[in-house]
């Protein structure tokens, strides 16, 4: 069940004001003065009840997966000597930044930390069967780390930090590395942990991206997902606000770095910032939204390195008028897989076999389409396609279109699913493009084209069609 699909499971007990969630990725902790910054902006907003969601120190996530190739290949004593200098970063905040008590406690967990890893390398290396489960039990460990010494942190601050654990607050399914959540059990188990804290005008500071299943085994959401555990928690207490803080001051027409002139989009419906997110924006987690969206919670995209300088506000209506042009982005790493069908494959459930036969191998499926030369769907490249494309020799000629790239329009567009943006077509017109047939989204207009030419056609896109708006 989704956010929302259950008014009743969100009614909130008894009349307290409403918190705020903030998140702070791993570059707004990657070091003291980070954490100090931090600190700060919640001291500031101390009296919206805030809630904290925490990523790993920048680098840290990386490093624990390298660290699991080395535990099953060398074993666990090389496997944490490779992990020392990230928790000698751990370790120097909190000699900067804590004392006494505070200290005390963020160097017990580490401590602890130090000495569950070692079991869980050990036992990976042993029984082979326990490293899905324990991958991601390994890999939460940066984010708990972090909230565990950012609640160290407050506290020596003068604020009233308590840690949290993630896993007592979002349930999800037996998926490991990309879980679903299980959202009326989240709720519950989410209001149970966190409301009486809050009550007490405690300030719960709880890792991102770590949940677990119902009988208690760690899970993680996907690279990423702290931006999804904070909108979760924030539907779960009904925020006021999510409130998501980075290195960068919004969302962007484009990539600053691919388009100089690019702008802070001040303010986004739900569904073209989702869009954006799919399809290349990597401010936001690509399911940041589904949670928040049907409450109507407010997401602000800011910066943790300059907390004035503005931000981005996504809610249910942008006031772009129709046809309007907002931004450009581009996903590379995609195929094309056609499959011109013979014998069976040709009645009409053809494209649906092939939906089943990409799923059954992993493959993330972008778009589908069917036409009487035959079928396409636009996945996401790896090696899971081609394993996919062996069994459907069967079917009947099957091509592969790798080094492909997603170029993303998003705007306004309405509902008509087949209609192309004229401006667009001929801002396009110097490129190789397909678009992609009917539309997914009334947000944005897809095109597949080479990888090599996206950024080029990015370029020139936002050049003519965004930067010259009012």
């Amino acid at each position: 069940m989704n956010p929302g699909d259950n008014p009743n499971s969100l009614a909130l007990a008894g009349a307290e004001p409403r918190p705020t969630v903030m998140k702070f990725g791993g570059t707004s902790v990657q070091d003291a003065d980070a954490f100090a910054r931090v600190a700060a902006i919640i001291r500031r907003q101390r009296l919206q009840r805030p809630v904290v969601i925490v990523s790993a120190m920048a680098g840290v996530t990386d490093a624990l997966l390298a660290a699991i190739k080395l535990a099953l290949e060398k074993g666990a004593p090389t496997a944490l000597e490779w992990l020392e200098p990230h928790f000698g970063r751990y370790s120097e905040v909190a000699e900067h930044l804590t004392s006494g008590e505070a200290y005390g406690e963020f160097v017990r967990f580490l401590y602890a930390a130090r000495e569950s890893l070692r079991q869980a390398f050990d036992t990976m290396r042993r029984y082979p069967g326990t490293i899905p489960p324990l991958r991601d039990e390994v890999v939460s460990y940066g984010e708990r780390l972090s909230a565990t010494l950012l609640a160290a942190v407050l506290t020596n601050d003068g604020l009233p930090g308590r840690a949290a654990d993630a896993r007592d607050c979002i349930v999800t399914d037996e998926v490991y590395g990309r879980a679903r959540p299980r959202w009326e059990d989240t709720v519950a188990r989410a209001r149970q942990t966190l409301q009486p804290a809050l009550a007490e005008g405690v300030i719960p500071t709880l890792g991102g991206f770590i949940g677990a299943t119902l009988d208690g085994a760690t899970t993680t959401l996907g690279r990423g997902g702290s931006d999804y555990s904070a909108t979760l928690i924030g539907a779960a207490l009904q925020a006021r606000e999510v409130q998501i803080w980075t290195d960068v001051a919004g969302i962007y027409s484009a990539d600053p770095r691919l388009a100089p002139n690019a702008r802070r989009l001040e303010r986004l419906a739900y569904g073209e910032a989702t869009d954006l997110a799919l399809y290349g924006a990597k401010v936001l987690h690509p399911r940041t939204i589904e949670p928040v969206e049907r409450l109507r919670i407010p997401v602000s995209i800011r910066n943790s390195y300059d907390p004035e300088a503005g931000c981005s506000m996504i809610t249910p209506d942008s006031g772009a008028p129709p046809g309007a042009i907002l931004a450009v982005t581009h996903r590379v790493g995609m195929a094309a897989v056609h499959v011109r069908p013979s014998g069976a494959w040709r009645a009409a459930g053809a494209l649906d076999d092939l939906a089943r036969t990409l799923n059954a191998h992993g493959v993330l499926v972008e778009h589908l389409a069917a036409s009487r030369l035959g079928l396409a769907a636009t996945v996401e490249d790896g090696e899971e396609v081609r394993a996919a494309c062996r069994d459907l020799r069967g079917a009947g000629e099957v091509r592969v279109a790798a080094e492909r790239a997603l170029l993303c329009v998003v705007g306004n567009f309405g509902d008509e699913v087949t209609e192309l943006h004229p401006a667009v077509s001929e801002a396009l017109a110097d490129f190789r493009v397909t678009p992609l047939l009917p539309h997914p989204s009334p947000y944005s207009r897809l095109f597949l084209m080479a990888e090599a030419d996206a950024p080029a056609a990015a370029r020139q896109l936002h050049a003519r069609l965004v930067e010259n708006l009012p």
